[in-house]
């Protein structure tokens, strides 16, 4: 007899068999005893030996009633496989004793040996099931043949339990297929339900490692999913505001605004919009999820730096063609008017009329050289090389290059807040970038102030967490109508300048995945321009995928 827990099925089919019939073997020793009790059945129960039948039931009731308390109140073990079939082989026996005591066969409890049976081969998946039809027929013809001849009962027979016995062993056979086959369907729900609960770890693990930020809404504006990229875009984190399932998207008011627009006007594009002004611009995409109750809404947060980066790409190549194509029919000329404006001036040694406009043409002519240097430079630009820098430590090692390398290098003061700040860029082009920054804040405090003073202010913005660089000067500061055209090329507020200076320092931030902008003086707060690097671990994996 193979009683090891191998010969149950632990599955949910023999589980939920398991409670049901521990219950119902206590309604059952119940009814049994209330029927007794009653009277309403005294001419079929107990009719041979009352008080053989009171017992057994009285002692039945208790023990499955017990056993169901047990059951209630989370005390009981179901899955050891002796402990069930013991109650099995107690509810053969006293089956065996009721029908006994009421007459035998004809008092038809020995048919309730067939549930018996039956739940057996749901719950064992051996030889256990087949054991217990086996001993459940052994009763049934051990209780005839004591009352036929033992007894001296005339009225039993002894075919009627045989024929019983044959109807347990079909009824165990019976159900011990059906079984297999429940068994077989629930091991492809199982199966199928492991694999989608795969599959919907996998998506949000995906969903979650999204650059594109992402966020589900209802028709009732709440939001039901949002990613890492999404609460990251807009601030959430640094400024505290709750963006979770269930949050409503007023919580992220100029969200909430393009949503409400996308409503009305689904055609219209969102334009682009900053949650503060240090952080960078977030084109918001809506489209409808179409479901039987109801459409949610599908918002998808994209970073138009990335776009951007593409588009300088495009740029820079189209700069090219244009820039190889026409430098060298410019340069040619512009280098014979700058030869000849220099031997005019040498021959006008006395004309001092003459030789100014000699060093206007000189002047002008190599103006117009570095508009063209710059140009074709812009359109050479490779692809960056971008490296975790510690901030602190290269902004020194510059300042002391740019300092050695010019001679007309103003006073710069550096202020770090955070010394182990990291950044991603490339460190060229971040030289590049700094040395235009600060040639423009020394030669604007000059004229202003005749002071060639600036300050580097380094420190983690608070509301976005990513690493800035704020850049200080002594000169007029920019106008908040000039703000909207100082990035523009060819613009200048300077009358030496080419305009190409801050547009290429933005352009080289750009491509670095870097903003550069400037904030208007408000109150007694000065303007300044201010760098906001990317986060090193975002700029890293961008560069990696481009």
């Amino acid at each position: 007899m193979q009683t090891s827990k191998s010969a149950v099925d632990f599955g949910l089919l023999a589980q939920g068999a398991t409670r049901v019939y521990i219950f119902y073997r206590c309604a059952l020793a119940l009814l049994l005893l209330a029927l007794f009790y009653g009277g309403a059945a005294s001419h079929i129960f107990g009719t041979d030996n009352p008080q053989l039948y009171q017992l057994t039931a009285i002692g039945y009731a208790s023990a499955t009633t017990l056993t169901a308390a047990l059951l209630l109140t989370g005390h009981r073990d179901t899955s050891n496989s002796l402990l069930l079939f013991s109650q099995f082989l107690i509810d053969l026996i006293v089956l065996a004793l009721l029908m006994h005591s009421s007459g035998g066969l004809s008092s038809g409890l020995g048919l309730l040996m067939l549930i018996t049976v039956a739940a057996s081969s749901l719950i064992f998946t051996n030889q256990l099931a087949l054991l217990t039809a086996a001993l459940a027929s052994i009763l049934l013809l051990a209780e005839e043949l004591i009352s036929a001849y033992l007894l001296h009962d005339n009225s039993r027979a002894i075919f009627p339990a045989g024929l019983l016995g044959v109807v347990l062993f079909l009824t165990a056979a019976l159900f011990r297929v059906l079984n297999q086959r429940l068994r077989q369907s629930e091991a492809v729900a199982l199966r199928e339900s492991d694999q989608s609960l795969h599959l919907q770890n996998l998506n949000q693990q995906i969903i979650q490692r999204m650059l594109t930020g992402i966020v589900v809404v209802d028709t009732a504006g709440k939001i039901e999913l949002i990613n890492n990229a999404a609460i990251e875009l807009l601030g959430a984190e640094s400024s505290h505001i709750t963006l979770d399932s269930g949050t409503n998207l007023q919580a992220s008011p100029l969200l909430q605004r393009g949503y409400e627009t996308w409503l009305k006007q689904p055609w219209q594009k969102i334009p682009p919009f900053k949650v503060s002004a240090s952080s960078t611009e977030i084109q918001a995409k809506f489209a409808t999820l179409e479901r039987s109750a109801d459409n949610s809404t599908i918002i998808f947060l994209e970073d138009t730096r990335i776009a951007a980066q593409n588009a300088q790409r495009l740029k820079l190549a189209s700069l090219g063609r244009l820039t190889g194509s026409i430098a060298h029919e410019i340069r040619n000329p512009l280098g014979a008017i700058s030869h000849a404006a220099q031997l005019l001036a040498e021959q006008q040694d006395g004309a001092s009329s003459s030789k100014r406009l000699s060093e206007i043409i000189i002047k002008h002519t190599q103006r117009l050289n570095q508009v063209i240097e710059n140009v074709s430079q812009l359109s050479r630009r490779k692809a960056p090389d971008a490296q975790g820098l510690h901030l602190e430590h290269w902004l020194k090692g510059f300042l002391e290059d740019y300092k050695n390398s010019s001679a007309e290098a103003g006073i710069v003061d550096i202020e770090i807040e955070d010394p182990a700040t990291i950044i991603v860029f490339d460190t060229s082009q971040l030289h590049q970038v700094l040395t235009n920054l600060l040639e423009n804040a020394h030669r604007h405090g000059l004229e202003y102030s005749a002071l060639a003073w600036a300050k580097c202010h380094c420190h983690i913005d608070p509301l976005t967490q990513r690493p800035c660089l704020d850049l200080y000067d002594r000169g007029p500061g920019i106008t908040t109508d000039q703000v909207t055209h100082i990035f523009e090329p060819f613009y200048t507020t300077s009358r030496t300048g080419s305009g190409l200076g801050l547009y290429l320092a933005r352009e080289l931030c750009e491509i670095n995945f870097a903003t550069l902008d400037y904030q208007v003086a408000d109150n007694d707060n000065p303007g300044f321009f201010r760098i906001g690097f990317a986060h090193p671990e975002q700029a890293q994996q961008r560069l990696h995928n481009d």
